[in-house]
């Protein structure tokens, strides 16, 4: 089954506040949800990132510790036969702390086993523009998704410049407070192999007072059904599943 894109979604907090995010309408049973969430701060905090909405497995949990920090996570959840209508990401509540969130929705990918591969993460200081590390996936029809952040004093303005291939789509998000922070994501529907994504430009110049985190997903295909859509006992033999 080929993977497709749902729509996406964002919001931002200040004060270390919580930050929810309303999913994109259409999301249904069984899509795939990935959240990436941003915290700036300049306490030297490595936060403990964490979703407040269940049922999200973490694939990251990053940070950059130059003089403004970036603090990275990013998440995935399978809807249930109830799909979700909201996301919320915890802002950890720092007092002086940026927050922002963004999500996209993908259907048709695999339910049992989303990430085709582990994903693969780098984080820099004294830059502001993340660089996604390459990504060696399995399966040839897989999507690659990347996550990134940036800490600057830019306020709520900055925002990225996307590499080819995952410009279509991409949404990026900004938070204003004592530190700031911009969080994006993009996906690319054919990946070379391995892909090496390329470097999610800010609109901001690189300073002592900038870093970033970065992160790179490959999401697998769910299978094909079998022949004529439906698993039959005439189909289990075919299927390996018995006489």
């Amino acid at each position: 089954m080929a993977i497709s894109f749902v729509g996406s979604a964002e919001n931002s907090a200040i004060n270390g506040g919580d930050v929810t995010i309303t999913l994109p309408s259409g999301t249904a049973t069984d899509d795939l949800v990935v959240v990436a969430y941003a915290i700036g701060d300049n306490d030297g905090v490595n936060f403990n990132m964490a979703m407040v909405t269940t049922g999200y497995t973490e694939v990251a949990d990053l940070f950059a510790n130059g003089l403004q920090q970036a603090n990275l996570g990013v998440y995935w959840k399978k809807m249930g036969a109830t799909p979700d209508t909201a996301a919320t990401a915890d802002g950890l509540g720092g007092a002086d702390a940026a927050v922002a969130a963004v999500c996209m929705v993908f259907r048709g990918v695999d339910t049992t086993t989303p990430m085709d591969v582990t994903p693969t993460t780098a984080t820099a200081i004294n830059v502001m523009h993340p660089d996604p590390p390459s990504i060696n996936f399995v399966d040839l029809a897989a999507w690659t998704v990347i996550c990134g952040a940036s800490g600057h004093l830019l306020g709520d303005a900055g925002t990225y410049t996307f590499p080819t291939g995952y410009i279509t789509n991409a949404i990026d998000r900004g938070s204003d407070d004592t530190t700031d922070v911009t969080v994006g994501i993009g996906y690319r529907t054919t990946p070379a192999d391995p892909e090496d994504p390329g470097v999610m430009t800010h609109s901001g110049v690189d300073t002592l007072d900038t870093s970033w985190c970065a992160a790179t997903l490959a999401l697998r295909p769910a299978p094909p059904p079998p022949a004529g859509g439906v698993v039959t006992p005439r189909s289990w033999g075919l299927l390996g599943l018995g006489a």
